[in-house]
This record gives structure tokens, C-alpha cells and sequence, in this order.
């Protein structure tokens, strides 16, 4: 058990039968020493986003997950297949249980798969992932590398990202898999 003051991202809760990671964190201090911690969930086992305001001091179970590195190998009709890096076992997992990871996802990337009681909970990607830019509009010729001008670029996946105006189709890049958003040209 827990308290509310301890939740970290990256932990998982146990609550109503659910499992639940916080995603945001935000301390509120009220009059005569009251704090109240107020929490944004994912529900790990549904999806949805979850807001919950706890009392401080208020008790929580906290879930240790079983995890194990697995390799991505190929996508089929919606299917995802990994391979346990241990004992060469193969899983199959659904493309509505991958939830954003189908976005940053390339054969070979090693990921954490996450399970509770056996079950699948959660796929745990790099903080980040170097991907190839498919399609995107040409460079702007007076644009410099200061990036402030964007615009749109598809990836090797068909996931839409806002990119600086010089990087061009055919690069690589590097992308925050938390934010889905540009960090930098791969080198």
C-alpha cells in the first residue's frame, strides 16, 4: 500500500478491479494544511482517461507488474508478434491492445511487454525511436536549421508528425515515443 502523495508515473494502481497508470500528477494545497493530490489515470485494462482527486494521506494498492523484453517481428492483419529475448516464446498481440505503440513501432525494436496474472497490461516502448520519413513536402529554400518553420511528414509506420522545415523525405529521424513529436535528425 501506498499513499496518494506517493503516486509516481509509471507505477500502476490497483482500483474498482482496474489497473490504472497515472499519466499527470498535480499537488493542490487547500487552508489549514489540507493537500489534495489530483491524478489523471489511464485504464489500462479499457483505455479510457480516468481523473481522480485524492485525500494525501489516502491509501492506494500499488501493482508490481511481471516484465519481460520481447522483439517486435511483424505486423499481420492487425496482429502484432513478439518474441520473449529469454526463452524465444512468441505472443500475439492485438492492434487495439497496443494502443499509440502501432504509431513508433519498426521490426526488431526490443520492447517491455508488462503483464498481470499472467495477462497482457501494457507495451513499454523506448523513450524514443528512429524512424524514416516517407512522404513530406520539399524544403523550404530561405528556411534555416533554427526549425521554426514546420510542416507535416508521414513515417515509415503512416503516422502524421509536424517536422522543421529542412529535414526532407528519405531521413531518418528521431522521435519522442511519450509525446509523439520531433526531437531531432537521426545521425
Amino acid at each position: 500500500m501506498i499513499t496518494a502523495m506517493q503516486i509516481k508515473t509509471g507505477w500502476v494502481i490497483k482500483m474498482w478491479n482496474d489497473l490504472l497508470l497515472p499519466l499527470k500528477r498535480e499537488l493542490h494545497r487547500g487552508g489549514r494544511w489540507a493537500t489534495n493530490i489530483k491524478v489523471r489515470f489511464k485504464n489500462l485494462i479499457n483505455g479510457n482517461i480516468v481523473d481522480k482527486v485524492f485525500d494525501s494521506e489516502e491509501k492506494l494498492e500499488d501493482i508490481v507488474l511481471e516484465r519481460s523484453k520481447f522483439e517486435f517481428l511483424y505486423e499481420s492483419g492487425w496482429v502484432y508478434y513478439f518474441m520473449d529475448q529469454e526463452t524465444y516464446e512468441q505472443i500475439e498481440i492485438s492492434e487495439e491492445d497496443m494502443w499509440d505503440a502501432v504509431n513508433f513501432i519498426t521490426p526488431s525494436l526490443i520492447v517491455d511487454i508488462q503483464r498481470f496474472e499472467g495477462r497482457l497490461v501494457w507495451v513499454i516502448l523506448p523513450a524514443s525511436v528512429k524512424l524514416l520519413i516517407t512522404e513530406c513536402e520539399p524544403g523550404v529554400k530561405w528556411n534555416t536549421a533554427d526549425g521554426k518553420i514546420t510542416k507535416e511528414a508521414i513515417l515509415e509506420t503512416g503516422y502524421a508528425i509536424k517536422v522543421p522545415g529542412f529535414v526532407e523525405s528519405g531521413e531518418y529521424v528521431i522521435i519522442n515515443t511519450e509525446t509523439g513529436e520531433y526531437q531531432e535528425r537521426a545521425k
